[in-house]
């Protein structure tokens, strides 16, 4: 992932620049999603991955080390990231493999399950900052694409993406936080 940024910029970032921000993203971002998707083979994923390693990096800009190289720094983080969704994968591939095959009626502990699930989902739509509500909406209830929302809403694709990404992921943490109590 060479491409150095050389240490102003660094240190611009670790001060919270924006400007150092994106130029760190401009820099790094279709390598970063490069190296993920060699690991994963999935480009909608490694896309994803890619993004919330970005976001992650912006929210947790005061802890970069500006005296290590930041190559290793994100290639790391990368890899990690990568190892880590294969993981999930794995886990979840192996239950549904071992999972008894399920009659085409639902019974009725289920249908209250997803019921819950969908409960939980609106409720944790609700509680999250109103430009993240609005963009999540309409790409699952209106089927808009990331750039019609992007024109509707007067902002750009990347920040309708990064938005979308923070709110499955608040999304995937309530369903985990649900299963844990549930089982």
């Amino acid at each position: 992932m060479s491409n150095n940024v050389d240490i102003r910029t660094l240190e611009s970032l670790q001060h919270g620049n924006h400007d150092a921000f994106e130029a760190v993203f401009i820099t790094y971002y279709s390598k970063v999603k490069a190296f993920i998707y060699g690991y994963i083979k999935s480009e909608t994923d490694a896309e994803e991955l890619a993004e919330e390693l970005f976001v992650n990096l912006w929210m947790n800009h005061r802890s970069i080390n500006t005296s290590k190289s930041f190559d290793s720094f994100l290639h790391t983080i990368a890899r990690n990231s990568a190892i880590n969704f294969l993981k999930h994968k794995y886990v979840h591939d192996a239950y549904l493999s071992n999972a008894p095959m399920q009659e085409c009626s639902s019974t009725s502990e289920e249908d209250l399950i997803a019921k819950e699930l969908g409960l939980l989902i609106e409720e944790t739509v609700k509680k999250m900052p109103e430009q993240r509500k609005r963009i999540y909406q309409l790409s699952r209830n209106e089927g808009l694409s990331n750039e019609e929302i992007a024109a509707r809403l007067n902002t750009t694709k990347r920040n309708v993406e990064s938005q979308l990404s923070l709110a499955l992921k608040e999304i995937r943490k309530a369903i985990s936080c649900f299963f844990l109590l549930l089982f």
